[in-house]
């Protein structure tokens, strides 16, 4: 019982097993220790016999590589529900949700169970979006989604994602999407892609400001200019290849073909490398009105000359040979006044800002704006990068001359927000991510995105409801 005892630390056991597992021990160690602590000699050796398994097994060698921890999963009726709706929302079947529980969690549930669960959190979660209050100042954005062939609209505000309508029709002409564009509420600002159906709707119901997204535009641009890219310079590799291979023949008969296939090679890398270098530029030009900000002014910037130099740029792509130029042509084309719409709607409600903090105050901050938001949504080449500092740090200057810190920081929170609720975020996923505090302040504005999923929204609306025995699910 010696061994027991809780006046002899861990660390003093620890102590007395090393010194009785040495191999070095001295003769009547144990004796001395017995004495020392005042247990008998047995109970020595206890200890030192209980410090030998504890290093036996936790110096056990384990597997190669990383291994997953081990973890202790109490399965109840919550982590039962919680689970059911997790694989509802990935698409398993009630059925299937049933086997799946079965071999995960050791736990046999029949489907009628399932379906009648599913049935408490459908209903739970049509209660509690049923007390939501949508902001009335914020601005919509629609999609289309198809599913089983049929199509689904679904509007979101871009403030408090309140799901304004998810509704299943079977056809997506203009007239069934209008009609469900009037039931929603009076908004300054519908943003959506370039679908001609939703196009069409939102024309029907005499929305004031629908603006395209921006998203749908720079997507294939920008993927067409890496292809370009990628194939120049595997063009080039296989140059080099063929130039090394050249190098390495010694026959007369083997130099000759090396040297005609190197040639051959050679025009169809300059082929590739002249579309590149001719179709970069015309994707960095568009992609340069996608800003909303002109860093030289600080202003937004002006709408016509910018819906007609994406004119410009895509009257330039119609010469040009293959279908992704002839799809890109006709958008730069036919959407450039709808990708700037969103500007009128913005000038309305920066007025106020600029009547609080002056114009001088939130072009400067507009400008730091937008040097953050481009630098975070691509790389920049050195000098412009460097030239840019120089401008962010100037108007980070400017800004501390002309507002105190607090009114710095409330100006803007406040700009943010008005980017944030005029739908500028959910125009662009892209940059969404950069709606936020700047690097010069310690402090964050949680952003937000337009296009999520509706079981998504079912679940986080369960997760705010207060007193419902399902929060405990989501937890």
């Amino acid at each position: 019982m010696g061994a027991r005892r809780d006046d002899i630390t861990s660390s003093q056991r620890m102590q007395i097993a090393i010194r009785v597992l040495s191999p070095d021990r001295q003769w009547s160690t144990v004796s001395r220790l017995a004495e020392e602590y005042g247990v008998s000699r047995k109970t020595i050796y206890d200890i030192s016999a209980t410090g030998k398994r504890v290093l036996m097994a936790g110096l056990e060698p384990g597997p190669h590589g990383p291994s997953p921890v081990e973890k202790t999963v109490w399965v109840d009726r919550n982590r039962l529900v919680r689970s059911t709706v997790v694989l509802t929302e990935v698409g398993v079947s009630q059925r299937d949700v049933s086997f799946c529980l079965d071999e995960l969690l050791d736990t046999e549930l029949s489907s009628s169970w399932v379906n009648a669960e599913l049935a408490k959190v459908e209903k739970m979660a049509a209660r509690v979006n049923g007390q939501w209050e949508a902001t009335m100042e914020e601005t919509l954005s629609g999609d289309e989604i198809y599913s089983n062939g049929c199509p689904n609209l679904l509007l979101v505000g871009n403030s408090s994602l309140y799901i304004y309508a998810l509704t299943q029709q079977p056809s997506c002409d203009g007239e069934t999407w209008g009609c469900v564009l009037l039931e929603a509420p009076d908004k300054p600002q519908f943003a959506s892609d370039g679908g001609t159906g939703l196009a069409a709707g939102a024309k029907a119901a005499e929305i004031e400001v629908h603006q395209l997204d921006w998203d749908h535009l720079l997507r294939p641009l920008w993927g067409q200019a890496t292809r370009l890219e990628r194939q120049a310079y595997t063009a080039l590799e296989a140059v080099e290849e063929r130039a090394t291979k050249f190098d390495q023949s010694r026959t007369s008969k083997r130099l000759e073909q090396h040297l005609t296939a190197w040639e051959r090679l050679t025009a169809e890398a300059e082929v590739k490398i002249d579309l590149y270098d001719a179709f970069h530029p015309i994707a960095q030009q568009v992609d340069a009105q996608f800003a909303m900000i002109d860093l030289e002014s600080g202003k937004l910037r002006d709408s016509v000359a910018a819906a007609e130099c994406l004119r410009d740029l895509g009257k330039q792509l119609q010469s040009w040979e293959g279908r992704i130029y002839k799809k890109l042509s006709s958008n730069l084309i036919n959407w450039a006044e709808g990708l700037f719409r969103y500007l009128s709607v913005l000038k309305q409600a920066l007025a106020p800002l600029i009547e609080q903090w002056g114009a001088p105050a939130i072009q400067a901050l507009s400008r730091l704006w937008q040097i953050e938001a481009d630098e975070k949504r691509h790389p920049l080449p050195l000098l412009e990068r460097q030239a840019r500092q120089v401008m962010w740090e100037e108007s980070l200057d400017e800004t501390v001359a002309l507002l105190e810190p607090e009114m710095l920081w409330g100006a803007w929170n406040a700009l943010a927000k008005c980017w944030d609720a005029r739908g500028v975020a959910a125009c662009w996923p892209s940059v969404s991510t950069v709606c936020c505090a700047p690097s010069w302040m310690d402090a964050s504005t949680p952003t937000r995105g337009a296009w999520i999923c509706f079981v998504s929204c079912i679940m986080c609306a369960l997760s705010n409801a207060a007193n419902e025995p399902i929060t405990a699910l989501l937890s």
